[in-house]
């Protein structure tokens, strides 16, 4: 089998895909068609992108929203919102305010969250079925694609590491000691790394009920090593780059930049979690239509995906992408086979129907 054809049955595992609304302009024709030219009636935005800042925001405008603009006339502005999209599409809806029009790459439990909450637009049934020929087999869910997958896996300064763990190993301390780092945003990628640590199977995680119970006491005796719980990918990697920790759980993606900037950094793969991220359009968005073309158009584009790629070291949804990679980036991604198979899925549907729940108790673990 290809590497390519490899690497998009990696992605089929977790994935997710969207679909996109053709405008009346388009009359039917092919994504080429559509793409190169508009009426005076169209939807010229300006489209709003919140985005995950840094890397992300600079890909999305270079080799996405550049491009989509040079070609259909519409305008992309991107706004900054790491680890933010949740609580501002929230707050937005409860305003009757909506700001945004598509979030960048939605972390997979705060897509969950959003749309079992009624805040993200539905996939029009045609054009999902469109899309769904396009990107890998099972990538589509209702509402939105994967795009930038990733792995929450162990990355050690080498310098500062005698042996770097991997996931599971991470909360022995003992057996490998330093000074640790967690996110602070996203309470289920903990919850799922406890699991793991209890002895949960990685290939049973997708489907475990969490035990709440016993996940909090796992974390609460790693707490004491865990020097900083952060807030953003920009910070993560900064803390290792400033010696502040000697490891922690990353963005793989973020390890892999670091690494290419000249921190010695080690990225362990295993035990790791594997987490899409989702393209979606807001609930309430002025700008649906368009919105869902740009979405359409990012699909339809591997070459401009695989640049993307280039620029955050995350995974993107067509196959077709792997075919203009170098080898040394496509097996950065978490989609690469030799990847995608040592990381765990997240039940996500677990986590929305104990959201609440979830969040109440790991406020109260981070104040404690």
């Amino acid at each position: 089998m290809s590497a390519r054809r490899r690497a998009g049955a990696g992605l089929a595992a977790a994935a997710a895909a969207a679909v996109l609304l053709l405008t009346a302009a388009c009359g039917g024709k092919t994504s080429a068609g559509a793409g190169s030219g508009s009426s005076k009636s169209e939807d010229k935005g300006p489209l709003v992108v919140a985005s995950w800042g840094s890397t992300t925001t600079e890909s999305m405008r270079k080799y996405l929203a550049e491009p989509f603009t040079k070609e259909t006339g519409i305008e992309i502005k991107i706004v900054d919102a790491p680890g933010k999209y949740a609580a501002g599409v929230q707050s937005q809806s409860r305003a009757g305010k909506i700001q945004w029009d598509i979030l960048d790459a939605a972390s997979a439990p705060d897509a969950y969250a959003l749309h079992a909450q009624g805040l993200l637009e539905p996939l029009p049934a045609d054009l999902k079925q469109k899309l769904s020929k396009i990107l890998v087999d099972g990538a589509v869910k209702d509402f939105g694609y994967s795009y930038s997958a990733l792995g929450y896996i162990v990355g050690c300064q080498e310098q500062r590491v005698a042996s770097c763990p991997d996931a599971q190993q991470y909360f022995d301390a003992k057996a490998y000691p330093g000074r640790r780092q967690m996110i602070a945003t996203s309470p289920m990628v903990n919850l799922s790394l406890a699991e793991l640590a209890n002895g949960v199977a990685p290939k049973d995680l997708g489907t475990h009920e969490i035990n709440m119970d016993r996940a909090f006491a796992k974390l609460k005796e790693l707490k004491p090593d865990v020097k900083v719980w952060w807030q953003s990918s920009d910070q993560s990697q900064q803390t290792i780059r400033n010696g502040e920790v000697d490891l922690g759980i990353l963005y793989s993606g973020r390890i892999y930049l670091l690494k290419e900037q000249g921190t010695p950094v080690k990225p362990v793969w295993k035990g790791g979690l594997y987490n899409p991220g989702y393209m979606a359009v807001v609930k309430g968005s002025q700008h649906k239509d368009a919105a869902f073309r740009f979405l359409q158009w990012i699909a339809e584009h591997p070459e401009a995906q695989a640049g993307w790629a280039s620029g955050t070291r995350n995974s993107v949804p067509n196959p077709k992408s792997f075919d203009t990679m170098t080898p040394q980036l496509r097996e950065s991604l978490a989609d690469w086979p030799a990847n995608r198979e040592v990381l765990a899925n997240i039940n996500y549907d677990w986590y929305v129907k104990n959201l609440d729940e979830v969040n109440r108790r790991w406020q109260e673990f981070l104040r404690g």
